[in-house]
């Protein structure tokens, strides 16, 4: 049966994504976050699916967009996962992945053909490709001429994102903010923020990179490879050594600052 999971479910749905997540990220360390962090059309909704009180099945869904969807292996090709697919679309979802703000990935991944073919089945279309990038942390210099705000910059810093890049990426950055130290850095010019990079905002204690921008007028001075190299040279004294850098096409400027280097590929679907 098909029903909605609350707080008291997470123990269940953290085996569950241990034991059947196919993505090259470890979703059962953010089991709590993908399924009950806001997105930035509100809270989600987590239809799960039970045989004998065990979790077999999970769909997450926010807005339009399937967040996850997760079958177990030993109940896979039993139309479980159709099932899901059918009751989020019941609930307005018609994207595949792809959520701003709150993301697991930023699509399937290219390397999972079988998932793709379960997605063209279920009517949807590739739409948009984009990769991750891997970058290992260990001897990368640190950023210089960049500062970590203070909770008092917080309306100030956040302001500056949504008017320079939207709601979306203010939404996400704001996480920064609830950490006892702000997972953030930025850059001024003149009293002015022209720039910023967070990081471990989102997927957090996996160690992803950003989001992260540069006012249009101030670009080309060096201050994003600035603002990424602070962020890189924070995670790695959280103790990651190696970082995440997410759902963008920039891979000449990423490889040139700090050697990151494509690690997957992914692409979006969306209703026919």
């Amino acid at each position: 049966m098909i029903r909605t999971a609350w707080p008291h479910d997470l123990p269940g749905l953290r085996e569950l994504f241990a034991l059947a997540n196919d993505a090259p990220y470890d979703l059962a360390a953010v089991t709590e976050e993908k399924c009950f962090g806001l997105g930035i059309d509100g809270p989600p909704v987590v239809r799960i699916y039970e045989i004998a009180d065990r979790i077999i099945a999970a769909a997450v869904h926010c807005g339009r967009f399937l967040r996850i969807l997760t079958v177990a292996r030993d109940h896979r090709r039993r139309g479980i996962g159709s099932a899901l697919v059918t009751d989020a679309e019941d609930h307005g979802t018609s994207v595949i992945a792809a959520e701003p703000g709150n993301y697991f990935t930023p699509g399937v991944s290219m390397e999972d053909p079988g998932i793709r073919a379960f997605f063209h089945a279920c009517g949807y279309i590739e739409t948009r490709w984009t990769w991750n990038l891997d970058v290992p942390l260990a001897g990368l210099p640190p950023g210089t001429g960049v500062i970590r705000p203070t909770y008092e910059d917080a309306d100030r810093v956040l302001d500056f994102i949504e008017r320079d890049f939207g709601r979306i990426w203010r939404f996400e950055a704001a996480k920064a903010f609830e950490r006892d130290v702000p997972m953030m850095f930025i850059a001024e010019d003149e009293g002015a923020i022209v720039g910023f990079a967070a990081h471990d905002v989102n997927n957090r204690g996996l160690g992803f990179f950003g989001p992260t921008g540069v006012s249009a007028s101030m670009r080309g001075k060096g201050i994003g490879c600035r603002l990424l190299l602070a962020s890189l040279s924070d995670l790695h004294h959280l103790g990651y050594d190696r970082a995440v850098i997410p759902w963008t096409d920039a891979l000449d400027f990423y490889r040139k600052c700090c050697g990151a280097e494509p690690a997957h590929r992914f692409v979006a679907f969306a209703r026919k």
